[in-house]
């Protein structure tokens, strides 16, 4: 049998297959944790984190799957501290993000799959299908903040809610 060489059909065929799966696979946000952080974040933060009775953290815990945020609405009393756990029930990572939240929070520990990060600035946090994080946190600034999955097109298909921080 006669072997010939991949035509240019060929190729063409399997780069124009492949190329969206390809493209899809380096979107994803990824968790992204600053151990300095950026303006317009809470400071002092190893100041407050410290002063604060852990013991007395209270349990908030949000399901994500295919493609919502459940409970999607959230409130926080500002001061108090808060042990939220993200439970990625899904089939797909998806993005637990709240840019303006997030610059609100005094964060004392993040605990993923890869193990803890002390008092680090969130940015985006990824769960991947099937794990859990865990985000301590104190509640500093008063407000209301968007909520969203920024997977592609996940919150084009509803994954988004709010934060209320009272």
């Amino acid at each position: 049998m006669i072997q010939r060489p991949a035509t240019l059909h060929t190729l063409s065929i399997l780069a124009f297959t492949l190329a969206p799966a390809l493209f899809l696979a380096g979107c994803g946000a990824g968790t992204d944790l600053a151990q300095r952080p950026p303006p317009g974040y809470v400071g002092d933060v190893g100041a407050r984190v410290s002063a604060m009775d852990w013991a007395q953290a209270r349990p908030v815990t949000v399901q994500l799957d295919e493609f919502r945020f459940q409970p999607d609405r959230l409130a926080f009393e500002r001061g108090a501290p808060y042990r939220l756990t993200l439970e990625n029930r899904g089939s797909v990572a998806h993005t637990f993000t709240s840019e303006g939240f997030f610059k609100a929070i005094a964060v004392r520990r993040v605990t993923t799959a890869q193990g803890a990060v002390e008092t680090p600035a969130l940015v985006n946090l990824e769960i991947p299908a099937g794990q859990t994080d865990v985000v301590e946190f104190i509640p500093v600034e008063a407000g209301t903040y968007d909520l969203a999955c920024h997977e592609p097109l996940h919150s084009s298909f509803g994954m988004t809610g709010t934060i209320t921080v009272r």
